[in-house]
């Protein structure tokens, strides 16, 4: 055999692999992954709520052996680590062992999103051949996977925004599903391992990895149920015994403080319409789709191929037909039907994620199928034509799909007569971002905070990441942050009640004399919100970079009542020169885990704009104390009428 045709023929087979999985590598640094080799956390958007979650966690961890803590640096206290980091578990975790290892805490963090990025393929890939599928078909599955992680605008919008451990959990449910049907098929012991391991680890990274797996393992299970003996039965339910044990640390916690819990069906909130919107590529809701342009020709491609997969199995009765209907028609439902049920708290719309992967698996065994049964042998000359014709448009659609993420290697249009230059905005590509990881360091208004704030008050922040940013940047007392918090305690933030932030001057005094709010930071510039600076209770004391910084004119006090200073860092308030024979009151959120030493007592000062409360210490008590989080429950919890209803 000629050397050329051996060179060709290891060409087409090593080619695809390098590409499937050395991809991603270069496609990630293509998007500004080298900001993610640094000790610096990445921040904007949902990072910094993440980096805030976890610093919390990790001090918790490191100085108490606790994985939450009473967090006075936000909200006015309030447990930190309990309910609305669910979806951080995995990511704190991750980064908590990484830097037992040696790595620092910023480069530990992120790590875990380099491993989202790179573990794609061989996630998808691995879960393909379980399925049973060949070394080619595996391959495409993990091709297609890669090419929607970052061409498909709800992929790419994940993990571009932060919403890094859904993305995972998204392809990563494969390994525990695919694990799980190769071991009903064969029964080998390292098959149920690795199916009990990957399913753990999928609950750890999100808790709604039980909404996509619970249905098509369940039904699987039943299809063996009675061909399995007491040892098969023993082995299923010791992969549901590890994956609680697993999560126990985080479940318990969380069920501790449920009572907390408000809706959070905010976001994803998907109608039919939605299906529409992703059909014609238009962005018809960002609070559901992402605020980006829509783009999912890889997705529709993937979906339609997986359709036909679907087909194809079940007229053969392949087994495999069942868990992959059941995870694709479920997720489809969940995703643009979910809106009209009480799945709405799930966020429909993220389940779009599982169901691009999955469909790349039905798409793999379509094309397996069809290799194997000789299909495309059977395909005649002139539908030969006619597919080659149609793959004209659809290449071109998929390639706009891929510019419009790559418009920075785009040549700049050629300037009109006049000299001016069409922004790409005009030319149909978006805005002119390739929404590429970015260096969202809020350096200046983190050194002016720093240099300004002496923790004798609160800082009021519009924006919520920025408050996040200085949440784990800075050791200021924020309000604000992640405005639809799933805690009671996030009613405090004033831009959760009035998100412009307009508010009669009488109630924005009494605001600012509740919570102690002694700067206001905006984000907004004064041609939208002109509001701030005609604000009586206000006086603008700087501009820093595009934030408007405020002082409030009345004076404030962290201690309401009783006399006194307070200082308050992470689980503990300490008092000093307090009146022992008045009651104190501080301007800090009562918790069911707060007790008094030495020799005073804790009790919940009710408020009229506040449904949990303040920390209120009954008289007679030293004059210096401190109130600390016991990690026990002491008091009973009140009955709470949430004003998010």
């Amino acid at each position: 055999m000629p050397k050329v045709q051996i060179a060709l023929r290891w060409l087409v087979r090593v080619l695809p692999v390098v590409l499937v999985f050395y991809g991603p590598v270069w496609l990630l640094e293509y998007f500004r992954g080298e900001l993610l080799w640094s000790d610096t956390p990445i921040a904007g958007g949902d990072f910094d709520t993440h980096v805030a979650q976890t610093w919390r966690v990790l001090e918790g961890l490191r100085g108490w052996g606790r994985s939450w803590v009473y967090d006075v640096q936000h909200l006015a206290g309030y447990p930190n680590g309990t309910i609305f980091d669910a979806d951080n578990k995995g990511w704190t975790i991750f980064t908590w062992v990484m830097s037992g290892l040696g790595l620092s805490d910023g480069r530990a963090f992120n790590l875990f999103v380099i491993c989202a990025h790179l573990l794609v393929s061989p996630v998808v890939y691995a879960s393909a051949r379980l399925f049973g599928l060949s070394h080619r078909a595996a391959l495409l599955s993990a091709g297609l996977s890669v090419l929607m992680w970052f061409y498909d605008s709800w992929q790419h919008w994940e993990w571009y925004i932060g919403m890094v451990a859904y993305a995972f959990a998204s392809y990563w449910a494969l390994l525990p599903l695919a694990a799980f049907y190769r071991w009903c098929q064969d029964r080998k012991a390292w098959q149920a391992a690795l199916a009990a391991l990957t399913l753990a680890l999928a609950h750890l990274l999100h808790p709604y990895s039980f909404f996509i797996l619970a249905l098509p393992m369940g039904v699987l299970y039943w299809r063996h149920f009675g061909a399995f003996g007491a040892k098969e039965h023993a082995t299923v339910w010791g992969m549901a015994v590890l994956t609680v044990a697993a999560n126990a640390w985080w479940i318990a916690v969380s069920l501790s403080f449920w009572h907390y819990v408000l809706d959070s069906s905010l976001f994803g909130h998907t109608t039919l319409e939605t299906l529409g919107w992703d059909v014609l590529e238009l962005t018809g809701e960002p609070a559901e789709q992402g605020s980006i342009g829509n783009r999912t020709g890889f997705r529709l491609l993937t979906l339609a191929a997986g359709a036909v997969g679907l087909w194809m199995a079940w007229r053969r009765s392949d087994p495999r037909a069942l868990p992959l209907s059941l995870g694709m028609v479920l997720f489809a439902l969940l995703a643009y039907f979910g809106g009209y049920t009480p799945a709405s708290n799930l966020q429909p719309y993220r389940h779009v994620g599982p169901l691009m992967f999955f469909g790349a698996i039905a798409a793999g065994y379509a094309f397996d199928t069809a290799l194997k049964e000789g299909l495309f042998r059977r395909v005649s000359r002139p539908a030969w034509v006619l597919i080659a014709l149609l793959s004209v448009p659809a290449g071109q659609h998929l390639a706009r799909d891929v510019l419009y993420f790559s418009v920075r290697s785009l040549p700049l249009p050629r300037p009109l007569p006049d000299g001016n230059r069409m922004p790409y905005t005009a030319l149909g590509y978006g805005i002119h971002l390739d929404y590429s990881y970015a260096d969202w360091q809020l350096d200046e208004l983190v050194e002016w905070v720093e240099d300004n704030d002496d923790g004798t008050g609160r800082i009021l922040v519009e924006g919520w990441f920025v408050g996040e940013h200085l949440a784990w940047r800075t050791k200021s007392q924020i309000l604000g942050g992640f405005i639809w918090r799933n805690l009671e305690h996030s009613w405090a933030n004033l831009f959760r009640q009035r998100p412009q932030g307009i508010v009669a001057p009488k109630a924005f005094g009494d605001y600012i004399r509740t919570y102690a709010v002694k700067w206001v930071i905006v984000t907004a510039p004064p041609f939208l919100a002109p509001w701030w600076d005609k604000n009586p209770k206000l006086e603008k004391v700087a501009d820093v970079s595009t934030f408007r910084i405020y002082r409030t004119k009345q004076p404030v006090n962290l201690v309401a009542r009783g006399g006194g200073t307070v200082t308050a860092k992470t689980n503990v308030l300490e008092v000093r020169g307090s009146d022992p024979s008045k009651d104190v009151i501080l301007r800090y959120h009562w918790l069911e885990t707060l007790v008094c030493k030495p020799d005073c007592t804790v009790e919940r000062h009710e408020l009229p704009l506040d449904s949990i409360g303040f920390v209120k210490v009954p008289a007679p008590h030293p004059a210096d104390f401190h109130v600390f989080n016991s990690y026990q429950f002491v008091a009973e919890s009140p009955t709470f009428e949430s004003r998010s209803k």
